[in-house]
């Protein structure tokens, strides 16, 4: 059976959080990717969401924004995550 890994994204996004996230995404074992940024202004996540976006195209991993329809259309996300 193949193992899928959902991988949330940090509640804040560091210096060096893209290069670790090509690392962990060498594995081939994350399916899915969710930018979960909250208290932060939309305009930077969908600065950090078009940044993010390319790494998970190259490692063929499905994007997942939370909460904000909006925002997946703008970055080109897979798709939303829509919360209770």
């Amino acid at each position: 059976m193949k193992r899928l890994v959902y991988l949330i994204s940090p509640n804040r996004i560091y210096k060096n959080f893209y290069d670790d996230l090509s690392r962990v995404l060498i594995s081939k074992k994350v399916s899915y990717f969710q930018l979960r940024l909250k208290n932060i202004s939309k305009k930077k996540v969908v600065k950090i969401g078009k940044k993010i976006r390319p790494i998970l195209v190259k490692h063929k991993v499905k994007f997942i924004i939370n909460d904000n329809a909006v925002i997946a259309k703008n970055v080109k996300a897979d798709g939303c995550h829509i919360g209770q």
